[in-house]
């Protein structure tokens, strides 16, 4: 059902300079949550929200390759590009990592929806699993600011390889936030991931930023693409190395 997850840099670029390829970004203010993500398959049977709060299943399905630090990286997604995620059969149900690889898609979570961990896969309400989302922040300058995360169960969020955010207590409403929490942007690309582990009941996730952060470009874009401008070192077609600030000026 679900497209494995295939990256080629080369043409990656080839797609990126195309001038029929025009992207709108995502953005974000006080009362703007964030609704496209990248997010990997649901990770089922997670034994609730406790257990897998402990557990980083990008290790264990890499064999330590990819950790949830490396991957909130532009370092890390590079490697992430290049992985399977492979898990135990015990977390596959409904479809979530149905030959045994957790793949990879862009989701839209309702945000308004106290159950978007499950609808954004598809699904109805579940139980006992665990989402994770990516996104990247382009900054076109480094920052201090407030991140709004809202979450049902425990939720966690690196920025940038740095854990910023570990509350393992429901936040009360979808948009909800108990804990604003201050955060260092840099200039560029700044990789963000968001997991969340559930238990039963209600089943969210939803981020802000500040009014100030409105000149932020995020992706996954509004078309629904996300490796062609997450940040990575791309090589175009006259071998020149390039980025997506490069690409995005010409």
């Amino acid at each position: 059902m679900h497209k494995r997850m295939i990256f080629s840099l080369t043409l990656v670029a080839t797609v990126a300079i195309s001038p029929a390829f025009a992207a709108t970004f995502q953005n974000t203010a006080s009362d703007v949550w964030i609704a496209k993500w990248f997010s990997m398959e649901n990770v089922m049977n997670n034994g609730g929200f406790a257990v897998s709060g402990g557990i980083d299943y990008f290790s264990e399905g890499t064999g330590g390759d990819i950790t949830h630090e490396l991957v909130s990286t532009t370092k890390g997604l590079r490697e992430l590009s290049r992985a399977e995620v492979k898990l135990d059969k015990a977390h596959s149900a409904l479809e979530m990592g149905e030959d045994g690889v957790w793949d990879w898609e862009v989701v839209d979570i309702d945000v308004d929806d106290s159950r978007n961990m499950s609808s954004s896969w598809g699904l109805n309400d579940q139980s006992n699993f665990t989402w994770h989302g990516i996104i990247v922040l382009k900054a076109p300058s480094a920052r201090s600011t407030t991140m709004h995360p809202a979450h049902d169960d425990y939720a966690q969020i690196w920025i940038n390889g740095e854990p910023v955010y570990d509350n393992d207590q429901w936040t009360g409403g979808v948009k909800t936030v108990t804990q604003p929490t201050d955060v260092d942007l840099v200039q560029g690309d700044n990789v963000l991931l968001f997991k969340c582990g559930e238990a039963g009941g209600d089943d969210y996730v939803n981020l802000h930023f500040e009014d100030s952060d409105s000149d932020l470009d995020i992706v996954p874009t509004m078309e629904g693409e996300f490796w062609i401008y997450a940040g990575l070192a791309v090589e175009a077609k006259d071998k020149v190395s390039a980025t997506w600030a490069g690409l995005k000026a010409r």
